[in-house]
């Protein structure tokens, strides 16, 4: 019969223990699942971001162009005119 006791005692202190680090996963998981949802959202943030960074640098990249574009023909005209030193026609 004490066997049996100690047996149940000790089989008890072993649930009892596993409901502890049950409990305590659980908690983890939680903490865990609330730290995925921020990260997710950061993550969308970031995205949006680099997105509206991509576009910014699209429009950067055709306004440079653009002004390139400007200088060429404005060097086309120059040099298709008749060059002039310091007033004088050449």
């Amino acid at each position: 019969m004490m066997e049996h006791v100690e047996s149940l005692n000790r089989l008890e202190s072993i649930v009892n223990k596993l409901m502890g680090n049950l409990d305590a996963v659980a908690a983890k998981k939680q903490e865990l699942a609330v730290r995925l949802r921020q990260l997710e959202g950061e993550n969308g943030e970031l995205r949006q971001e680099i997105a509206r960074l991509r576009e910014e640098k699209e429009q950067v990249r055709d306004r440079v162009s653009g002004l390139i574009d400007t200088i060429e023909q404005w060097e086309r005209k120059l040099v298709g005119q008749p060059a002039e030193a310091d007033g004088q026609p050449s």
